[in-house]
């Protein structure tokens, strides 16, 4: 069997857990802080198979280090931030990384910073999408282009309906309250999202991951038909 655990961090973060319970093997992506992942790995006694990296930012690599102390694993980071990140193996777009019983093919997804690597298993369809998207939103983009970051959430959208994403930040509720600031957003689709949403919060569950046949529906980001409105919108969203 084959599981994904959100591991919360910091104010707002998720370090994500995934295990291949049948070998006892375990793959961490984004740690930004190792504590909590080094306690589950001695409790559980699992091996660590690799540790995947989005992008440079600290709240999602600050605990590498201390977790490949403890379990020396292959650590792997995007090729365009290979003199930022230290790692033993670097990925590009597209290349396929074969770790424990997973394929995962990196994706480069620039805007948020010029080197962003998703990772997508291929198999069981779940994207780590770092902070490209975010539920009813996007990364700020602090080195890319509006132009990039449009063309990284195209890239997004054309993977299969029913991918689950898991983004690195609970900012589902916030992007909810930006989103109906914007004319015209009561949907039926919308309202729907909002009652699932509320009721998951409300039991103190996480909104990750995300269903993209849903983010389509509702994403203002994902639903802009351009560059000019994207970048509108993440404009308003920056101010917001």
């Amino acid at each position: 069997m084959n599981k994904v655990e959100l591991i919360p961090a910091f104010n707002d973060n998720y370090v994500f857990l995934i295990t291949n319970t049948a070998q006892m093997e375990a793959i961490v992506i984004d740690p930004g802080e190792a504590k909590e992942i080094i306690k589950i790995l001695q409790q559980r006694n699992l091996k660590l198979a690799a540790v995947l990296m989005t992008h440079h930012h600290d709240d999602h690599i600050g605990g590498v280090s201390e977790l490949i102390e403890h379990f020396p694993a292959p650590t792997y980071a995007p090729l365009k931030y290979k003199v930022q990140i230290p790692a033993d193996y670097y990925a590009e777009n597209g290349q396929e990384l074969k770790i424990s019983s997973f394929t995962i093919q990196a994706i480069d997804l620039p805007g948020h910073t010029l080197g962003h690597n998703a990772y997508w298993f291929v198999d069981q369809k779940w994207l780590f999408s770092g902070d490209v998207l975010f539920g009813l939103g996007c990364g700020r983009l602090f080195e890319g282009s509006f132009e990039q970051g449009f063309e990284s959430l195209q890239r997004i959208k054309s993977l299969p309906d029913e991918t689950q994403v898991f983004c690195a930040h609970e900012y589902t509720e916030i992007n909810l309250n930006f989103s109906k600031t914007l004319p015209d957003y009561k949907t039926a689709d919308f309202i729907n999202y909002e009652q699932e949403l509320k009721y998951k919060r409300n039991l103190g569950l996480a909104s990750v991951p995300l269903t993209l046949s849903s983010e389509k529906k509702v994403n203002p980001f994902l639903l802009a038909k351009n560059v000019q409105e994207f970048t509108e919108l993440r404009k308003l969203r920056n101010q917001f």
